[in-house]
């Protein structure tokens, strides 16, 4: 009994991404962005939308086309090319906090050393600089690295709830653990997108399209047993 019931949420976890491909298909990856970049990107989308962290991005890169212009520059002129994004004066910190230890440590403003390290190797060293954490962490090592890591987005950790993956109220954190063993092998990717795209389209944060979902048989909030 105790296997069939490990066995249980892996099992809703294949049927889910084979139900996404259907719908989507398999994402392709189009290219990849150096891990400097994909962190910084990734520092600059924390708590706020696309449109913003998108703007600030590109401020911050026509006011410094390298990152040693950005290492040099008094964090307050970081601040303010980064201010659309939100949050502009800890995430400015951050960032500064982030090139000063490269170039401390490691002469320069480059995380290209972490292709040569294991999963959980970069993960730890990622988690360890300023203002990085787990759901940062693991989009730079599904997207800049290209490793079967499963980040968990807010799209991401709403549905895992709804589907039973993970217990109401769990932490974005909590549901990062809990995936862990349950994304197929060699999936995290096409997973990571087709539910961001799911979330956004149909299971979405209010007034979700629960009518004729072709998720509802692994929906717990479809069913009315959840409320998130």
């Amino acid at each position: 009994m105790a296997n069939r019931a490990r066995r249980r949420p892996a099992a809703k976890v294949r049927r889910v991404a084979e139900v996404l491909e259907d719908i989507y298909g398999k994402p392709p990856r189009v290219g990849r962005d150096s891990v400097i970049d994909s962190l910084i990107s990734c520092i600059l989308s924390q708590n706020t939308n696309d449109v913003n962290s998108g703007r600030a991005w590109l401020r911050l890169k026509k006011r410094f086309p390298t990152w040693r212009d950005a290492a040099k520059a008094p964090v307050s002129r970081i601040e303010e090319a980064i201010r659309p994004g939100g949050l502009a004066p800890s995430k400015s910190r951050r960032i500064k906090a982030i090139l000063r230890r490269l170039d401390d440590d490691y002469g320069e403003y480059s995380l290209e050393f972490l292709h040569e390290m294991g999963d959980e190797e970069a993960f730890e060293f990622l988690t360890g600089l300023d203002g990085v954490g787990a759901k940062t962490a693991a989009v730079v090592l599904l997207f800049a690295l290209e490793r079967d890591v499963f980040p968990v987005d807010t799209h991401i950790h709403r549905l895992a709830q709804r589907m039973g993956l993970a217990p109401e109220g769990a932490t974005r954190d909590g549901v990062f653990d809990l995936m862990k063993p349950l994304v197929p092998a060699r999936g995290a990717w096409s997973l990571h997108i087709n539910l961001i795209r799911f979330g956004r389209d149909r299971c979405r944060k209010r007034s979700p399209l629960c009518e004729s979902c072709p998720l509802g048989r692994e929906c717990l909030y479809v069913k009315g047993e959840v409320s998130f």
